[in-house]
């Protein structure tokens, strides 16, 4: 059931309350769970604000207010359009669609008012998107309430769902392919561009509470900063838009694999409409059913487009990572990749080898036929880095290795720098399909000292042993206090 507003009849009546919404831009009346900034940097480093020019849609019968002592966000639009003057993408525009849509809980007794009790900002997905305006016969997302009476005697689905009579079918989702629309509203179809070359973007989000956890995002080298600001804190995100792949084709049923016919006719759910398949881009599901329908295309995208998005990241952990990131209001990391699939939680700690293992599954080819190059990138706080390894307060090395199961190990540029409590490790220039991108994290012995009656004598520092693994033509080397080769080299 849908509520006006948290002293609305039906969220007094309710258990929990639930808002899911799109934070708007600061202003002189809101400070707290808005978007503070939006701008681009150059390869100089030269720096261009945004200016917010309007909203994205027109105010509903679902609008509300905001209540800065209950950590209720505002409701209004589906978003913004700002302007990064000079900053021109693919549609020959300054125009960027923004937005931060953010869910909220409150838990509550029924039939109880809401009085002074906090709203729980949850997580958040954040995007820069560039878009051209489309004008024609296109209207926004309408929330249906499951309470009310359609003109069919029908019921709505509740608020997941939405309708769009008048509207054209195109996507409402900021990765919509290239072209079509991002979100829609007022008779304007905002559709995506790309973003233009060698810009860094960026965005600052004031939050009423404390974000803890894992984020993930389609964006590479990201820094991150975060100050506390009373209950909440100012997060600071800025990166490079990424390539990431798409698919969206025909196929006949009589090209089908055995091994995918097999697949979808089990017990499994999928998000199914009008014919299409969506099974989403991260988890075991969707690198599973990609897995199948990747070679059917014959490992080559539909569309490839730029995209810089950003979220909270949900899914399952092992168990030591859990351990060393559960302190509460404190981000643990970041990872980040333009695969089109990848795994739903952060890097797995591989016992075995001593590493971080992160999953990927992508088409090898672009959309145009060009091998798709990947890249990756590991924000770790360097806390938690120390606390799944063990380690001292000594500076942390790292090794990053791209494990192809063709063998061959195509990888450009690898970084790996700490500063102000962060660990960054990013790779670029690696060839998919399916790679496991492997992080080695490794420490010199902080020096001590042994104390004797006569004597104190300084022991040596014990430095990481290095060896050498060879697989074919592939040379690796691999450091750390115990190095083990990876699965498939052999020490040399």
């Amino acid at each position: 059931t849908l509520c006006k507003g948290i002293d609305d009849l039906a969220c007094i009546a309710a258990r929990a309350l639930n808002v899911i919404n799109h934070l708007p831009t600061c202003d002189q009346t809101i400070k707290i769970n808005c978007i503070e900034s939006v701008y681009a940097k150059d390869s100089s480093g030269n720096k261009v604000e945004g200016q917010f020019l309007k909203v994205a849609t027109s105010p509903s019968d679902f609008d509300y207010p905001a209540s800065e002592k209950n950590n209720l966000p505002l409701g209004r639009s589906h978003g913004g359009i700002w302007k990064i003057p000079g900053i021109n993408h693919s549609g020959g525009s300054d125009s960027y669609y923004v937005s931060s849509v953010v869910s909220v809980w409150l838990s509550k007794n029924a039939g109880v008012k809401v009085s002074s009790e906090r709203f729980f900002l949850q997580d958040f997905v954040s995007t820069i998107t560039p878009v051209s305006e489309l004008n024609g016969s296109y209207s926004q997302s309408i929330p249906l309430d499951s309470s009310r009476v359609t003109s069919g005697n029908d019921r709505g689905k509740g608020p997941a769902s939405s309708a769009n009579p008048g509207g054209n079918g195109a996507g409402l989702l900021p990765n919509a392919p290239e072209g079509q629309c991002v979100m829609m509203g007022g008779n304007i179809c905002f559709a995506s561009k790309n973003h233009p070359s060698s810009y860094r973007f960026g965005m600052t989000l004031n939050l009423g509470n404390k974000m803890a956890g894992w984020f993930h995002g389609r964006i590479y080298d990201p820094v991150i900063e975060i100050k506390e600001s009373g209950q909440g804190q100012v997060v600071s995100i800025e990166a490079e838009p990424v390539v990431v792949p798409t698919i969206f084709e025909q196929i006949s049923t009589s090209a089908i694999s055995a091994e995918l016919r097999s697949y979808l006719s089990g017990t499994k759910e999928f998000s199914v409409g009008g014919g299409f398949f969506m099974p989403g881009n991260s988890g075991k599901d969707a690198m599973e059913m990609a897995s199948y329908w990747i070679p059917l295309v014959k490992d080559k995208a539909t569309t490839s487009r730029t995209y810089w998005t950003m979220q909270t990241l949900v899914g399952e952990q092992d168990a030591n990572i859990r351990s060393c990131s559960s302190e509460e209001g404190k981000l643990a990391g970041i990872v980040t990749t333009n695969s089109l699939t990848y795994a739903a939680g952060p890097p797995a700690y591989n016992k075995a080898e001593g590493s971080l293992d992160y999953q990927v599954l992508s088409p090898h080819y672009t959309a145009t036929g060009e091998e798709a190059i990947g890249s990756y990138d590991l924000v770790l706080r360097s806390d938690v880095a120390r606390c799944i390894y063990g380690f001292s307060r000594a500076p942390i090395q790292a090794t990053i290795s791209i494990i192809n199961p063709e063998g061959d190990n195509k990888v450009a540029t690898t970084l790996v720098r700490e500063k102000n409590g962060w660990l960054t490790l990013s790779a670029k220039g690696f060839t998919y399909s399916s790679p496991t991108i492997r992080v080695i994290l490794s420490q010199e012995a902080e020096a001590t000292s042994e104390v004797t009656a006569k004597s104190t004598t300084p022991k040596m520092s014990k430095k990481a042993k290095t060896i050498t693994c060879t697989k074919g033509k592939l040379v690796k080397k691999i450091s750390g206090a115990n190095p083990k080769c990876p699965s498939g080299f052999k020490k040399k």
